[in-house]
């Protein structure tokens, strides 16, 4: 049974070292506790199968770190790279919607031209002429 004091056990899950006092105090906990002298001793696998370990901040720590930057750089290159071919993207879409728009304008000038060809406006005035009045005798 591999076994650390309660202060190096403070130190390993990041908890006080009171809390692990108190975890250690408990009737479930006795089995796992050794007592040398005056220091109390925890079994290391009891103690990680409830309070999970803290990763170490030593000085591969500090390398940890660079490498996050390093990682945080690159996600927030790529998600630069993403949001240019998504504007990419939408510019595409506005000049398709814009080519849409303008085929629209002269498809409805092209059926105007086309109405007025079939139904030239002196028809209309003379049909409005003719029509008798409902009240005439």
């Amino acid at each position: 049974m591999q076994s650390i004091s309660i202060k190096e056990a403070s130190e390993a899950t990041g908890k006080n070292e009171k809390t692990i006092r108190r975890f250690c105090s408990k009737p479930e906990s006795k089995p796992f506790i050794e007592q040398k002298g005056t220091k109390l001793y925890i079994d290391v696998n009891y103690l990680f199968a409830s309070y999970p370990p803290q990763k170490d901040m030593s000085k591969e720590g500090v390398q940890k770190v660079d490498k996050e930057e390093k990682y945080q750089k690159m996600s927030i290159d790529t998600e630069f790279s993403d949001l240019k071919n998504k504007i990419a993207l939408y510019e595409q879409e506005i000049r398709l919607k814009d080519q849409i728009l303008e085929e629209r304008e002269h498809r409805i000038l092209d059926l105007q031209k086309a109405m007025l060809l079939l139904n030239p406006p002196e028809e209309k005035e003379q049909q409005l002429k003719k029509k008798k009045s409902w009240w005439s005798f």
